[in-house]
């Protein structure tokens, strides 16, 4: 007897949630041995997972900051796309993680859209240190979309750039505590780093179906 069984190549990579942004009601504490990291991710291209994959030095611990989905069951946003978000006139989201107090590096970046998986091919080399019952400003972080094979993309570039005088009030609004606390820079003022992370490396992973005999 035949039997189809659908086998999906799916990347390390997507293993594991991403880190949750902070609740409304988060208090910034310095007893708590954690702060917050803080910033914008935008985009120019198709309804994806946009990531930031952030490691402590010491290696111990990784985090993974998103903005979208890699699967989507919402036609609008797999056909058209979603709408720009009203406060950053992009499409894209504010972020707010909670880290431990310490230092971090933004190792990498990925965008993953269903079968397709483009990520950086360098180090991004941007560090960071997040104090404990503090916040600290990252920056924005905008996706371009370079190439695209159908709707999936197979190429893009990063672009960091500081954009506090549009980032901030946002991300006060967004996320209340960050109104009563002051906010660090952790980007020098009038940043801008293109193509962060070097040229893309993109891979469309394609499902196979695999007959099982019984």
């Amino acid at each position: 007897m035949m039997k189809c069984l659908f086998l999906a190549l799916i990347s390390a990579v997507l293993s594991g949630c991403a880190t949750p942004n902070i609740q409304p009601g988060h208090v910034l504490d310095q007893k708590s041995g954690n702060g917050v990291a803080t910033g914008t991710i935008t985009y120019q291209g198709g309804y994806a997972a946009y990531r930031l994959h952030i490691e402590e030095k010491s290696g111990r611990e990784r985090y993974r900051v998103q903005h979208g989905e890699s699967q989507t069951m919402n036609l609008a946003y797999a056909f058209k796309g979603e709408p720009p978000d009203g406060a950053l006139q992009q499409r894209g989201s504010a972020f707010a993680v909670e880290l431990p107090a310490g230092s971090y590096i933004i190792r990498s970046w990925q965008i993953s859209q269903g079968a397709s998986n483009v990520s950086s091919t360098k180090p991004t080399a941007i560090e960071f240190t997040v104090t404990a019952g503090q916040a600290v400003y990252l920056g924005n972080f905008h996706f371009t979309e370079k190439a695209r094979v159908g709707r999936l993309t197979t190429a893009a570039e990063v672009t960091l750039t500081e954009k506090a005088a549009r980032d901030i009030p946002v991300l006060k609004t967004k996320f209340p505590v960050l109104a009563t606390n002051p906010i660090s820079q952790g980007i020098a003022a009038d940043t801008k780093v293109e193509a962060l992370g070097g040229s893309s490396d993109g891979r469309i992973q394609i499902p196979i179906f695999v007959p099982i005999v019984r």
